[in-house]
């Protein structure tokens, strides 16, 4: 991914240069986009005999919607199989969901998911997805009613609980049932979002010159940052935010409002400085807390600086891509903050985790600057932004007075 510099003006040659790689990067990433939306194109069979295995076969009624039957012709029909879609934390979830004549849901299938892959295997160990077997096409499917969602994973159980309401209702539709008419969502405005919006206003008064308290200010961003949006709500920004904004997954506003101001705040700031990074990441703040604790210094690496630089944004390019090829926003998400918020995560997870905060008592956040693609997307966002705004200037020249 393309460079800025650190702040400074680039000058010219070095200004082409990054946005020349600013648009390999971006026609790199259109390129990917369009191949692994060639290979989505896969057949649903597989899913849809799973849900309903003792069907003989199936017929396609319309796209996403097969006829479930016994024996050789169609004179027995057991049901319907209709893939319901909804949005988890990741991306799209896709079930195959199997429905009797009655409308009662008798099996289900991943088609697809987009989550990241520990925290939808918790859910699968927790048994959400068989606590939905058996619920008819009237059940209202909402966490904390008829559905029992899984603690820290909020997002991936609702998507999964409205993706088998999507299939179980388009397939009683086809029954003739009468299919009652969807509420639309209520607004999830809380903690976290009222936190986000205080942390964005916190760091664009604290980037003004004239502010006097920016050190404590900044310590108090970190601290709330690493309690409230760290260890009780576990929702740091990541690289997968940004991979479902390319793959076009746009969840309901109002129940991921917190989703789109993280990620708005983060691309539209209002004075083109980003206040997350050095203000409130979780992330970051921890370990800050731990380089103050032991003493860590900045250790700029002159001689193999602009070595981890790229090797840092090939691996953030790389994770995008891999993302967008498999329509998998959670496989771009490499960063080990869950591991730390949630304790959950492999063993290679906790091992790198454990190596970082060591590191980060004599090393001041070893992750943010040697390994964290957060960085790398800042840098691209701002090459385009300026070259951008350069753009609307030369078409819309400004009158300029003395």
């Amino acid at each position: 991914m393309a460079s800025s510099g650190n702040g400074t003006k680039p000058r010219p040659n070095k200004r082409k240069i990054e946005r020349i790689l600013a648009l390999v990067t971006l026609s790199l990433i259109a390129v990917v986009w369009v191949i692994g939306a060639a290979r989505a194109e896969r057949d649903l069979m597989g899913s849809v005999r799973e849900a309903l295995p003792a069907a003989d076969h199936f017929t396609r009624v319309e796209n996403g919607v097969y006829a479930a039957w016994a024996g050789a012709g169609e004179s027995e029909r057991l049901g319907y199989v209709a893939i319901g879609t909804a949005n988890g934390y990741g991306g799209p979830v896709e079930l195959a969901v199997a429905v009797d004549l009655e409308g009662q849901i008798t099996g289900l299938s991943v088609v697809s998911s987009k989550e990241t892959p520990a925290w939808f295997k918790r859910v699968e160990d927790a048994g959400f997805i068989d606590q939905l077997s058996g619920k008819s096409y009237r059940a209202p499917f909402e966490l904390g009613e008829d559905v029992d969602g899984v603690t820290g994973a909020t997002y991936t159980s609702r998507g999964l609980a409205e993706a088998a309401l999507d299939g179980s209702r388009l397939a009683a539709t086809h029954l003739g049932l009468e299919v009652p008419a969807q509420n639309s969502p209520s607004i999830t405005f809380g903690v976290p979002e009222i936190t986000v919006l205080a942390l964005f206003a916190v760091g664009f008064f604290g980037h003004q010159r004239k502010f006097k308290y920016k050190k404590q200010a900044r310590w108090g961003s970190m601290l709330v940052g690493m309690i409230v949006l760290g260890f009780l709500y576990n929702a740091p920004l990541t690289l997968a935010y940004f991979a479902k904004l390319i793959l076009g997954y746009w969840p309901q506003w109002q129940t991921n409002l917190y989703w789109y101001l993280l990620l708005g705040g983060f691309v539209f700031t209002v004075d083109n400085k980003n206040p997350y990074c050095e203000w409130f990441c979780p992330f970051g703040a921890a370990q800050e807390c731990l380089g103050f604790i032991g003493g860590a210094k900045v250790y700029p690496l002159r001689r193999h600086r602009d070595w981890l630089t790229w090797a840092k944004r090939l691996l953030a390019l790389a994770a995008i891509l891999l993302g967008v090829f498999y329509r998998n926003p959670g496989l771009a998400s490499f960063e080990i903050f869950g591991t730390l918020f949630s304790f959950v995560g492999s063993t290679l997870q906790f091992v790198v985790l454990g190596l970082v905060l060591v590191i980060a008592l004599f090393v001041k956040r070893p992750w943010c600057h040697y390994l964290c693609p957060i960085d790398s997307v800042v840098e691209l966002i701002r090459v385009i932004r300026q070259w951008v705004k350069e753009l609307w200037e030369k078409i819309n020249p400004r009158k300029r007075t003395a």
